[in-house]
């Protein structure tokens, strides 16, 4: 639904709204989304009995590509003044319009491009918008679809793209706790494992490189929430593989270990930082041992 350089565009979009009149942006949105209802419709089964699944004219998936491109720059640049969300905000929740749009998503050959795009969709909504959208069921459910349908891929590209996106659901649940709630019940809809972000994180607990770090902190995030929520707490440690994946992560990384180092003389010797970092399985090791030490640091500290 987004492609690869929705930033250039979004910033020339950003400078082209300066002085414009909220209720023409939302006149060009509804225009926006009515031209994506057709085709959208078009292509319903449950609308039109001539409709197949997955096939749909690569020019028509294109128009709706660029339609709700646009349509989410507005909705992005859209500040609510006294209300407690603008009339596009509005507008995309009363008409369900995300939803609808991940369903047009799964008519189609679902394709991990597919997955990326949406992900990155995602996150540009999360991070950039002037409004708080995760408080929005119809706004969090179908992004609660959409990282279901992500769980156990094995694509690197898609693996990528899906931590990024928990990692900004984490940090904005740890400044807005009080959405942490709505994560728990909208999981619940989708018929899959309470507060499905943190099930979601935990393969990647021991992960080497950038995603594994971005998933540590990530946890971390949820973890001081669990020091201060008994709910999150208990789910942690009763409902998910959390704690036995930590130890026996822990354990296989230092089974991994090299038996010997190179020999720097007779004389003692204290192995440092510097030198630890030129060896990949000690990073790795030393990285998920720092983890797990500020995981207990959080229950050690816990009032």
């Amino acid at each position: 639904m987004m492609s690869t350089g929705t930033s250039d565009r979004k910033n020339h979009q950003a400078v082209s709204l300066e002085g414009v009149d909220p209720e023409t942006c939302m006149i060009v949105f509804k225009t926006h989304w009515s031209q994506v209802v057709k085709i959208l419709e078009k292509h319903d089964p449950l609308k039109n009995i001539q409709a197949k699944y997955g096939a749909i004219p690569q020019d028509e998936a294109s128009t709706v590509q660029n339609y709700v491109e646009h349509m989410l720059f507005l909705l992005i640049e859209e500040q609510a003044k006294d209300a407690a969300m603008g009339p596009i905000l509005e507008f995309v929740v009363t008409e369900n319009i995300m939803e609808k749009l991940f369903l047009w998503s799964l008519r189609r050959e679902f394709t991990d491009e597919m997955k990326i795009e949406q992900l990155k969709m995602y996150e540009m909504l999360v991070t950039q918008s002037h409004q708080p959208l995760l408080h929005h069921k119809p706004i969090l459910k179908p992004l609660m679809m959409l990282l279901s349908s992500c769980s156990g891929t094995t694509i690197s590209a898609v693996e990528a793209e899906l931590v990024v996106l928990l990692n900004q659901l984490c940090s904005t649940l740890a400044k807005d706790p009080s959405i942490l709630e709505l994560f728990f019940h909208t999981s619940e809809d989708q018929g899959a494992a309470n507060f499905l972000i943190f099930s979601l994180l935990i393969p990647f607990i021991h992960r080497e490189g950038t995603i594994g770090q971005q998933a540590r902190d990530a946890l971390l995030f949820i973890m001081s929430l669990s020091a201060e929520n008994s709910v999150v707490a208990n789910h942690i440690v009763e409902n998910t593989y959390f704690c036995p994946v930590l130890a026996t992560g822990l354990s296989g990384l230092y089974s991994s270990l090299p038996t010997k180092l190179e020999e720097k003389g007779e004389e003692w010797h204290c192995l440092l930082k510097d030198e630890w970092l030129l060896s990949p399985a000690l990073v790795q090791f030393m990285n998920s041992l720092e983890f797990c030490n500020a995981v207990i640091q959080d229950y050690v500290n816990k009032p």
